[in-house]
């Protein structure tokens, strides 16, 4: 891709979408010029056309070089599916689909058109968690033995009146993929592919509000390595804690925050953390940074949707177990 400015398009300005206009607003290379939304809204100071529908906006831009997809998550397979048939780049929020199959099948529609198909991974630009990994890959941390997530939020009723998609399993699909699978994709991206063996759930305080489970305990392993990870939204009144442990042969490690930016244990072997470079870059800058050189060079990336299938399939395997 020769131009120097990838139009984009953004589908979805709610809470997710408006984070992505302002990350994309520091980047030179990108400028978004539609959005595609079915609320009637005044957009201030910014002389941006709004459309109803992706045809409508296609008619318009036919050139745009990414459409982006913030919508709700049971929209995203259709949506996605009408961009990469008009041969459009496609950044699509998580998830992308609610199902192994599915994710399948919009990969193959996007090597048949000959464009991209990202999906917004960007706790993978976490400078710690990319720290942890090369010392796994580099085995500096012997045998993982043991690794535990834990994810303690508050999201109460009010959260889910705000928007009647939420909390719906058609449209929202569960809090494992709407408030946890950054915990469960970067698992997958430190071990390779994980296996479920278990999880419990129940609900504590959303019952007659949500669809599904609130709160749950699940089990995975990966070749030796066995794992849990106990996760729920009915934390009191607040956030709480969202943190990854790993126990190993030679170290152990505890990152906290949540966007896995803090370093809240270390006790390495051999340290190889004294003197490292942690910037604090925003992750959506990250993000942005690597899809504008992906396209640009033709460069695979972290962020292609292949690198989704196996932590969709573990979310869609785990949400069939029963309470």
């Amino acid at each position: 891709m020769k131009k120097n400015i990838l139009k984009i398009a953004i589908i979805g300005y709610g809470h997710i979408g408006k984070i992505h206009f302002e990350n994309i607003s520091h980047n030179e290379n990108l400028n978004v010029v539609a959005l595609i939304d079915t609320d009637n809204f005044v957009l201030e100071n910014k002389n941006i056309p709004i459309f109803q529908s992706i045809s409508e906006c296609h008619i318009i831009f036919p050139d745009i070089d990414l459409y982006i997809i913030a919508t709700p998550n049971g929209y995203h397979y259709r949506q996605t599916k009408e961009i990469l048939e008009l041969s459009k780049n496609v950044l699509v929020e998580k998830p992308i689909t609610f199902h192994k199959f599915q994710i399948e099948e919009l990969i193959t529609i996007a090597k048949n058109n000959n464009v991209r198909l990202f999906t917004s991974l960007q706790l993978r630009f976490s400078h710690i968690i990319n720290h942890v990994k090369n010392l796994i890959d580099n085995h500096y941390l012997g045998e993982i033995f043991l690794i535990n997530i834990e994810c303690f939020w508050n999201r109460n009723n009010r959260y889910y009146k705000k928007d009647s998609w939420r909390g719906t399993k058609q449209l929202d699909g569960g809090i494992l993929f709407t408030q946890f699978s950054h915990f469960i994709d970067i698992i997958h991206y430190l071990l390779g592919k994980i296996e479920l063996i278990s999880n419990l759930t129940t609900n504590y305080t959303h019952q007659n509000v949500i669809e599904f489970p609130d709160s749950g305990i699940l089990q995975f392993k990966s070749g030796k390595t066995l794992g849990s990870m106990c996760y729920t939204i009915s934390t009191y009144e607040k956030n709480f804690e969202s943190s990854i442990t790993i126990i190993a042969e030679k170290g152990t490690i505890k990152i906290g925050g949540q966007y896995l930016d803090q370093l809240v244990h270390y006790n390495v072997k051999e340290s190889f953390f004294k003197g490292i470079d942690l910037p604090k870059e925003p992750l959506h800058k990250l993000l942005y940074k690597e899809i504008v050189h992906s396209l640009k060079n033709s460069t695979s990336s972290c962020l292609d949707a292949e690198n989704s299938i196996e932590t969709i399939d573990f979310i869609d395997k785990a949400s069939s177990y029963l309470a």
